[in-house]
C-alpha cells in the first residue's frame, strides 16, 4: 500500500480512538491544553505547505469539482469548519479575540486555522484562569 492509500485510513483510526478517549475520559486542566490542537495546526500546515509545493496552490479546487463526491467532501468540510467556528465564537469574543481574523484564517486553511485558534482561545482561558 502507498502513503496515499494508508494515511487516510491511520487518520479515521486515529480519529476514533482519540475520539473515545475523549468521550470517556474526566476534563483535563486548563494548563497546557492548548498545546495539542497547537502541535495538530502546526503539523498539518507543514504537511499541506509539502502538498502545495508539490502539487500546486489550487489542486483542492481539482478535487472539490471533479465529481458529485467531491462537491459533498467540500460542503461537509465548509460546514464542519462553520461548526466549529460558530461554536467557538462565544469562547473566543470572552476572550476579547478579534474574529474576523480568525474567520478569515478558517475560510483560507480550513481545520489548520481552526485548530490554531482553538489553541489561541484554550491558552487564552487558561491564562485568565491562573490569574495572569
Amino acid at each position: 500500500m502507498t502513503f496515499v492509500e494508508i494515511a487516510p485510513l491511520v487518520a479515521g483510526a486515529l480519529f476514533i480512538a482519540l475520539g473515545i478517549r475523549v468521550s470517556l475520559a474526566e476534563s483535563p486542566p486548563l494548563a497546557g491544553r492548548w498545546r495539542y490542537p497547537a502541535a495538530l495546526s502546526a503539523a498539518f500546515l507543514l504537511y499541506s505547505a509539502y502538498t502545495v509545493s508539490r502539487e500546486g496552490p489550487t489542486g483542492f479546487w481539482v478535487e472539490h469539482t471533479r465529481n458529485l463526491w467531491g462537491v459533498q467532501i467540500w460542503f461537509d468540510l465548509l460546514q464542519a469548519a462553520l461548526v466549529g467556528f460558530v461554536l467557538l465564537v462565544p469562547r473566543a469574543r470572552a476572550q476579547g479575540l478579534r474574529l474576523v481574523p480568525w474567520l478569515l484564517a478558517v475560510a483560507a486553511t480550513g481545520s489548520i486555522g481552526l485548530m490554531a485558534m482553538v489553541a489561541r482561545v484554550l491558552y487564552l482561558e487558561a491564562r485568565t484562569a491562573s490569574g495572569r
